[in-house]
């Protein structure tokens, strides 16, 4: 049974990830959209731990250039955001992960650390 259990599971999981190695092949730049509040937290603290959802789900939630406006319409019901965007070579690709968000699914940059100030080289305020 548990033979089976693995043979069923593993590709699934498989599916789900795609190696760290692999992001090269991607973009080098990620985005973040936080709210005005957390953009000023960001700021005087010099670092970002994570939104409540990111710190929930253990990772924070990046997006690639093609993926942050269909995000920030769907997910951010605020009148005022801010996209942060981030130098990928700055982040540890160890712990930098495209995960698909189901077996399938749209695959995302997931982050498992803090972000640096100092990896955010620019940032655009967002107005509905």
């Amino acid at each position: 049974m548990k033979r089976f259990f693995w043979l069923i599971v593993f590709p699934l999981l498989a599916a789900c990830q795609v190696n760290h190695k692999n992001i090269a092949h991607m973009e080098n730049r990620f985005f973040k959209i936080l709210t005005p509040a957390q953009w000023q937290n960001f700021q005087s603290e010099r670092v970002f731990l994570g939104s409540e959802l990111d710190q929930q789900d253990g990772f924070i939630h990046l997006s690639l250039q093609s993926q942050w406006n269909r995000i920030w319409q769907k997910f951010f019901n605020a009148d005022e955001c801010y996209l942060i965007e981030i130098d990928g070579s700055s982040l540890n690709s160890q712990i930098l992960k495209i995960e698909a968000n189901r077996p399938g699914g749209e695959v995302y940059p997931h982050y498992y650390g803090n972000i640096l100030l100092s990896s955010v080289i620019a940032h655009q305020h967002l107005t509905k």
